[in-house]
């Protein structure tokens, strides 16, 4: 990541590692600079039973928002890797475990992609 005036953000072009969840919380906070959108990719393993996650934006900083179409976050039921787009240009984005169920042992790796320009992918998310 690089600097400006004391805050960190990526660039387009430049995959990110955001680390590994291992309980409910969120990643550090992203700041976007000429971007159109992002793509999450993350890779949940040791699932118990089930975990839920968001992608989150925000304007300021402070308050946040869930960036899906539906406004509501995503549960997983296996391990694997999976993906979030999102084509809308937000200054701030955050990764966030909300929950998980069956037990305690689920890690979630996270790595965002900012993406140069908008383009459709069958409704936004994968």
């Amino acid at each position: 990541m690089a600097t400006l005036q004391g805050e960190s953000y990526i660039q387009t072009g430049q995959t990110v590692d955001l680390g590994t969840l291992s309980a409910p919380g969120s990643t550090d906070v992203v700041r976007m600079y000429g971007s159109k959108g992002f793509m999450l990719q993350y890779t949940v393993a040791t699932i118990n039973t089930s975990v839920v996650v968001k992608a989150e934006g925000s304007v300021d900083n402070s308050s946040w928002f869930d960036l899906s179409e539906d406004e509501s976050a995503v549960t997983k039921t296996a391990n694997g890797t999976y993906a979030m787009l999102c084509e809308t240009e937000v200054p701030f984005i955050r990764f966030t475990f909300v929950s998980e169920a069956g037990g305690t042992a689920a890690t979630i790796a996270v790595l965002i992609f900012p993406l140069k320009s908008s383009f459709t992918m069958g409704g936004g998310s994968i």
